[in-house]
Order: C-alpha cells, then structure tokens, then sequence
C-alpha cells in the first residue's frame, strides 16, 4: 500500500476537524456555540424561595431542584463534547506515530 492510499484511509486532518468541530465557534454553529447559549437559560427560570408563598414553597424547591440539573447537564455535556474533540485529536496523533513506526521497521528489513 502507498503512502497515498494510506492517506486516504487515515486522513489525519479531518479526523482532527471533526474533532475541532464540535467545539469550535469560528461559525457558530458547532453543538458546543448552542450550548452556551443555552446554558444561559436555566438561570434565568430560577424562582426565589417564597415566589410561590408559604404553600408554593415546596413547589418552587423542587422547581429550583429541576433547574440546577438542568445546569449541570448542560454543563456535562459540554464538557463531554471537549474530551471527545481532545479523543478524536489523540486518535490522530496515535495514527501518525504508528504509521511513522511501521516506516521505520518497513526500512529495517
């Protein structure tokens, strides 16, 4: 097999642009742009503990509750999403150094 073909069946650069483009925001559109964004909402839907009144207290708990897993699911899942760019950037760097390895060891014999 040819380095080219090679190539083609490990193309390195879009293994990592892949991997960049689920977090980078040069356009705006990649999952981790709309997250952010979304990020912002659960804040903004917090209630103060006596919104309700004294009856509507227990309510407005669970209701902050919902909201705060909300957060942290939203932040998990962008936090995911930064190790499966940095995963896919390993995957390349561990093509590279074996392909350069066989090299080598194809030369030996």
């Amino acid at each position: 097999m040819s380095r080219d073909e090679a190539q083609r069946i490990h193309h390195l650069p879009a293994i990592r642009a892949l991997g960049d483009a689920l977090t980078d925001d040069t356009e705006g559109v990649s999952p981790v742009s709309y997250l952010d964004r979304a990020m912002s909402f659960p804040s903004n839907m917090r209630m103060g503990p006596w919104a309700m009144g004294v009856l509507g207290w227990p309510l407005t708990n669970e209701h902050d509750k919902i909201v705060g897993y909300a957060e942290s699911t939203v932040y998990n899942t962008i936090r995911a999403l930064h190790d499966r760019r940095d995963g896919l950037h390993s995957v390349a760097d561990n093509v590279r150094a074996a392909d350069e390895r066989n090299e080598d060891n194809a030369r030996r014999i």
